[in-house]
């Protein structure tokens, strides 16, 4: 098989599901290792490669995209260490799970770690790259996977720890915040989808502000906000309770916690 995916929960499904409507690969390339036997039943019915045992896909598969929780790696890559996979591919898509890490499952494979977020359920994803040999000749293609459920962008490896707030954990962050909004409209007697829309849009329509205008961030700050106006009188509320010194102690406990899940 061209590829193997290890897991087909929330994240694998949705890389498959990029991985088929781009037509990267076909149905009959692909072997899905899937633990629950309903689960299986439904994805064979579909028409997919299906197994229950792991070792299908250490035997036959090139690229191995390993779509588990971390701390399930020890357990169900024990057996691994039986195969050599020298000229295959493996993707980790596990936080915190460093290149050396995972490479010690995978005997002379190439190593491939990403870190995708949850709106690639929608095709909108945003995935971090980084991998342990800039010659390894399926980078390209693995660029390609995540492309195909929205956007990969290449960072080095000791940088993926800090950049897990901006992407991986981010959308929890913002759904957070507009929650925040979102509920207090509603306590000033605003309709609960009036609402929601006014803020998720008017996130989405800013976002996509700052990634289409030459200005920088400050520059589209001071745009909205008028000497004396409304807008100046919210963001002085934000500075004065700490809304900077908040959102570090978030990126920092969230770049710690990844730190800590590969010791």
């Amino acid at each position: 098989m061209e590829i193997g995916i290890l897991g087909v929960g929330n994240m694998g499904s949705a890389i498959l599901n990029g991985i088929i409507k781009s037509n990267l690969y076909k149905k009959e390339d692909i072997l899905l290792y899937i633990h629950n036997q309903d689960k299986l039943n439904k994805y064979q019915e579909l028409g997919y490669n299906v197994t229950n045992d792991v070792n299908d896909l250490f035997k036959d598969t090139i690229i191995i995209i390993l779509a588990i929780k971390p701390q399930m790696f020890e357990e169900v890559l024990k057996d691994s260490h039986k195969y050599d996979f020298k000229n295959r591919s493996i993707i980790t898509i596990a936080a915190g799970l460093t290149i050396k890490y995972v490479s010690k499952f995978f005997k002379n494979g190439y190593v491939v770690r990403c870190m995708p977020n949850t709106p690639a359920k929608i095709s909108k994803g945003v995935t971090t790259v980084c991998a342990n040999d800039t010659t390894n000749p399926f980078f390209k293609t693995t660029l390609d996977i995540f492309n195909s459920i929205g956007v990969a962008i290449e960072i080095s490896e000791n940088k993926m720890d800090e950049s897990l707030p901006l992407n991986g954990s981010m959308p929890a962050y913002l759904f957070y915040f507009a929650k925040c909004f979102i509920d207090k409209a509603v306590k000033e007697g605003i309709d609960y989808e009036v609402a929601k829309n006014l803020c998720l849009e008017t996130i989405k329509s800013s976002a996509e502000l700052v990634l289409e205008s030459s200005d920088n961030i400050d520059t589209l700050i001071d745009n909205v906000c008028s000497k004396g106006g409304t807008t100046i009188a919210g963001l002085e509320k934000l500075y004065d309770n700490g809304f900077d010194m908040a959102i570090d102690a978030c990126s920092e406990a969230c770049t710690k916690r990844s730190k800590e899940l590969c010791k």
